[in-house]
């Protein structure tokens, strides 16, 4: 899917630019992914922010916000399905808790 500017509600919009979803996407394949009530998430530290990363059902993992020096901030961004299957293999090899 990538990255573009959000014009509206559209849940497959992002309001991220590609290079920094790039970057959480690689950096995430070395996070531990845990499960919560939203499925199974990891917190990936990149460049002075921490986002949230969230992968589970059927659907792409994805960026869901992002924390920081001066507090929370919406974030959001889909992984293309080639960032998708690393993460998917990185979670197997976990054994997500």
């Amino acid at each position: 899917m990538g990255c573009k500017e959000r014009t509206g509600n559209d849940p497959k919009e992002s309001d991220m630019d590609q290079a920094t979803a790039d970057k959480v996407f690689e950096v995430a394949r070395t996070a531990t992914f845990r499960r919560s009530n939203l499925g199974l998430r990891a917190e990936v530290p990149v460049d002075g922010y921490t986002y949230l990363v969230e992968a589970g059902g059927g659907f792409l993992a994805g960026i869901d916000g992002r924390y920081g020096y001066g507090g929370d901030e919406h974030a959001f961004a889909n992984a293309t399905p080639e960032q998708d299957t690393p993460l998917r293999q990185t979670i197997a090899t976990q054994g997500a808790k």
